[in-house]
C-alpha cells in the first residue's frame, strides 16, 4: 500500500474512531444524566416501601375484609418466608442470584444467543434484582430506556442492600395470580394458610406461577400448574436445594388448593362499608388502601348474626318491606351490629347509617326531654282533645292515632305510654320547637332538623337515620352523657403503632335527673304501652314510631348495654305499609318483634332488672287504671276477627268503647 493510500485508510479509521468516541461519550453522558433521575436508595429508604393491604377485624379478631388499591398485599418479614419458597424462586427465576451483582452478563449473553437463533424473544436475561427494580421504580414498558434504567438501578440496589433483603422485597411484591401480590396474600388465597406455613410443594407451585400467573393459574389450568410445579421441584433438586426423595414425594402430592378460593364471603358488608366511609374521611384513600393498616372494629359477630336473623325471621319475603337495624353499646358508642338492607349485592345504600326517614312518635322523647328541662313533670295534666293552632304555613291540626282517644285529660306519663299526639302537640307549643331541636342535637341527632312544631310527631324535613336514633337513646341510658357512635375501636400500622382511635369520652347532653325521668317514662312504654310487644322479660326503655300513612315504622330503645333502633319500610318508593301479611305496620308490630328477637339474644347476660307489670299510679296521677283487651293494630277494643290482641292496662276512659272493625288480612 502506497503512502497516499495508507494516509487515506488511517484518516477514515480515525474518523470512525472519533465517531465511536463521540457516541461513547454521549452514551456515558446519557447514563450520567439518567442516573440523576433515579431514586437514591441510600438517602431515601422509603423509596423501596411497598403498598400493603389493610385488614379489617371484628371485635373477636376474625377478619371482616381486606382493603387494597390495585394490589392485594400483606408484607411479611424475610425470616417468615419459608426457605422452600426462597430456594424455589431462585432456582426457577435466577439461578445465579447469589453470584451476580444485580445484572447477570452471562444470562444476558445466553438470552441474546437463544433469541437470535430463534428469531424471536424466547428467553429473558433479567435477574431477580432487575425484576424487583421494575416492580418498585419503573413503569414496565418494553423499551431500551427502561432496560437501561433497570440495569442501573439493579446495580445501585445491590450495592446498598443485602441479597436477602432484595429477595424478600421481591417475594413480597411479585404477582402470583388471582389478585394476590406478595407471598402472604398468595398463601392465603391459594391455600388458606399463612406464608410461614407453606409446604415444599406449595412453595414450588407459587414460584412456578411467577413467570406467567395466567398460564399457570392452578384454578383455571390445574394440569399446566401441576406440570410447572414439578418442573420447579426438579430444578430445585438439580440445584441441590432438596433431595431426590423430597422432590419425588412433593411431586406426588395433589395441588391442595383451598376450598372456596380465591373469593372471600362478605361478612357484615353494610358495617364494613360504614367503617370504610369513616376512615376515608379520617385518613384518606392513600393510607387506607396502601398503608397496610390493621383496623380493629367494634362489630360483635354474635350480635350481627342475631340482628340479621331477627330481620329475616319476621320479614323474610323479597317483597316484604326492608329492615334496618343499628345497635350501639351506649357506654362508649361502639357500634356492635348493623343491618343496612336485605341484599348488599343488589343495593349498597345503607339504610341503617345513611338512610334518613320520618320517625313518627319515636321523636317524642326529645320533646319530653326538653319539657323536663323546662320544669314540666310527668304527672302534669294535659288536654287530649283534637288540637289546632296557627303555624308558619297555615293551621296545624292534630288528632290521635285512629281517633282512639278523642278527649279527656291525661298525665304526661300516660301521654308518653300511649303516644297521645294531641298532648305532645300542646307540649311542644309550650316548650318551643327551637328548644326541642337543640335537645335532640345535644342527645345525638346529627341531621338537620327543622324548627317546626310538627317534629313533635316526627314530621321532619329530611328524616334521621337508625344509627342516630340508637345513639340518641343511648344518651338516656348513659345518664345523660352523649357519646358519638363509631364502628372503629382503633387503627394501627403494620408494626402495631397507633394511627387513629375515635373519641370515646361522653359529653353532658342532659342532666342525670332528666335522663332518669326519661328512662322511667319509656320503661312504662315497654311494660304497659305501645311498645309492650317488644317485652322479652328484661328491663328496657323503648318508644314506638309510625309515620303518616304507615310509610315508616320504628321501635327504638335500650336494655342492658345496648341501645338499638329498628326501622321498617320501603326505601325508594314511599309506599304505605297498610297490608303487609294482613296488617297495617306500626312501630308496635313488626319493628317491635324484630327488636325483641334481636335483643333477647344480643343482650343476654346484661345486668338489668327484670321487666315488671305496669306501675300503679301515684296520687299525683289522679287516674284509675282498667284492664282492656286491645287490637294490636288499631289500638281499639279487640273484635272477634282481630288476629293479634294484647291485655293492657289503660287509664279509665283513655280509649273509646269502639270495637275494632278492620278487615284484617283482606
Amino acid at each position: 500500500m502506497d503512502r497516499a493510500a495508507l494516509i487515506k485508510v488511517l484518516t477514515r479509521a480515525s474518523g470512525a474512531l472519533a465517531v465511536v468516541l463521540v457516541l461513547l461519550l454521549a452514551f456515558a453522558g446519557y447514563l450520567a444524566h439518567l442516573s440523576t433521575t433515579l431514586p437514591d436508595l441510600r438517602a431515601d429508604p422509603s423509596a423501596i416501601e411497598m403498598a400493603q393491604t389493610s385488614v379489617v377485624y371484628a371485635a373477636d379478631g376474625s377478619v371482616l375484609a381486606e382493603w387494597y388499591d390495585a394490589e392485594d398485599r400483606t408484607v411479611v418479614p424475610y425470616d417468615s418466608i419459608p426457605q422452600s419458597l426462597k430456594d424455589a424462586a431462585v432456582a426457577i427465576e435466577d439461578r445465579r442470584f447469589y453470584e451476580h451483582s444485580g445484572v447477570d452478563v452471562q444470562a444476558v449473553a445466553r438470552a441474546f444467543s437463544v433469541n437470535t437463533r430463534a428469531g424471536e424473544v424466547r428467553q429473558g436475561g433479567s435477574t431477580i434484582t432487575q425484576q424487583t427494580v421494575k416492580l418498585l421504580f419503573t413503569e414496565g414498558e418494553r423499551t431500551l430506556k427502561r432496560k437501561i434504567e433497570e440495569a442501573l438501578l439493579a446495580l445501585q440496589l445491590e450495592g446498598r442492600a443485602d441479597k436477602d433483603v432484595v429477595l424478600g422485597v421481591y417475594l413480597n411484591m411479585v404477582y402470583y395470580g388471582h389478585g394476590a401480590y406478595g407471598v402472604q396474600s398468595a398463601a392465603q388465597r391459594f391455600f388458606g394458610v399463612d406464608a410461614p406455613d407453606l409446604t415444599l410443594e406449595q412453595s414450588a407451585l407459587l414460584a412456578g406461577c411467577i413467570q406467567s400467573p395466567t398460564r399457570y393459574d392452578p384454578f383455571v389450568n390445574p394440569s399446566a400448574a401441576l406440570e410447572r410445579r414439578n418442573l420447579v421441584l426438579r430444578v430445585m433438586r438439580d440445584e441441590g436445594c432438596i433431595s431426590d426423595a423430597e422432590a419425588a414425594d412433593a411431586a406426588a402430592r395433589p395441588l391442595g388448593l383451598a376450598e372456596g378460593a380465591p373469593m372471600r364471603q362478605l361478612v357484615a358488608p353494610y358495617f364494613v362499608e360504614y367503617v370504610r366511609r369513616d376512615l376515608l374521611e379520617e385518613l384518606g384513600s392513600e393510607r387506607l388502601y396502601r398503608g397496610g393498616l390493621r383496623i380493629h372494629t367494634t362489630l360483635d359477630p354474635a350480635a350481627q348474626r342475631a340482628a340479621e336473623a331477627a330481620a329475616k325471621s319476621v320479614l323474610p319475603d323479597p317483597a316484604d318491606p326492608e329492615v334496618a337495624i343499628a345497635s350501639v353499646r351506649w357506654r362508649d358508642g361502639a357500634v356492635v351490629a348493623v343491618v343496612g338492607g336485605r341484599d348488599f349485592s343488589a343495593e349498597q345504600f345503607d339504610l341503617a347509617t345513611q338512610g334518613k326517614r320520618q320517625t313518627g312518635s319515636a321523636f317524642k322523647p326529645f320533646v319530653l326531654a326538653a319539657a323536663l328541662e323546662e320544669g314540666h313533670t310527668l304527672d302534669s295534666m294535659w288536654e287530649a282533645t283534637p288540637f289546632s293552632t296557627p303555624v308558619k304555613d297555615g293551621i296545624w291540626h292534630v288528632e290521635n292515632y285512629e281517633n282512639a282517644i278523642t278527649g279527656g285529660t291525661y298525665s304526661l306519663q300516660t301521654a308518653t305510654t300511649w303516644s297521645i299526639n294531641t298532648v305532645y302537640a300542646r307540649l311542644i307549643m309550650a316548650v318551643g320547637a327551637d328548644k326541642v331541636v337543640d335537645t335532640a342535637h345535644r342527645m345525638g341527632i346529627t341531621s338537620e332538623i327543622n324548627e317546626d312544631p310538627a317534629i313533635a310527631l316526627g314530621g321532619l324535613t329530611q328524616g334521621v337515620s337508625p344509627l342516630e336514633m340508637a345513639s340518641a337513646f343511648g344518651t338516656i341510658a348513659n345518664g345523660g352523657l352523649a357519646v358519638a357512635p363509631s364502628g372503629i375501636d382503633r387503627v394501627t400500622d403494620s408494626e402495631g403503632e397507633l394511627v387513629y382511635a375515635p373519641e370515646r369520652d361522653g359529653t353532658r347532653a342532659i342532666s342525670a335527673e332528666v335522663a332518669s325521668t326519661l328512662a322511667g317514662a319509656l320503661g312504662q312504654v315497654y311494660t304497659a304501652g305501645t311498645g309492650s310487644s317488644a317485652n322479652f322479660g328484661q328491663w328496657a326503655a323503648v318508644k314506638t314510631g309510625t309515620a303518616q300513612s304507615w310509610r315508616d315504622a320504628w321501635l327504638v330503645g335500650y336494655s342492658g348495654e345496648l341501645s338499638t333502633a329498628v326501622w321498617v319500610g320501603y326505601p325508594k318508593a314511599q309506599v304505605a305499609m297498610d297490608n303487609v301479611h294482613g296488617i297495617r305496620v306500626t312501630g308496635g308490630s313488626f319493628p317491635a318483634q324484630i327488636w325483641k328477637n334481636y335483643m333477647q339474644v344480643a343482650s343476654v347476660g346484661a345486668s338489668a332488672p327484670q321487666a315488671v307489670a305496669p306501675a300503679t299510679p301515684g296520687a299525683g296521677e289522679r287516674e284509675q287504671w282498667v284492664s282492656y283487651t286491645v287490637c294490636a293494630e288499631s289500638m281499639k277494643l279487640a273484635g272477634a276477627r282481630c288476629p293479634e290482641t294484647m291485655e293492657l292496662a289503660f287509664p279509665a276512659g283513655a280509649i273509646s268503647d269502639e270495637v275494632c272493625t278492620l278487615e284484617h288480612g283482606r
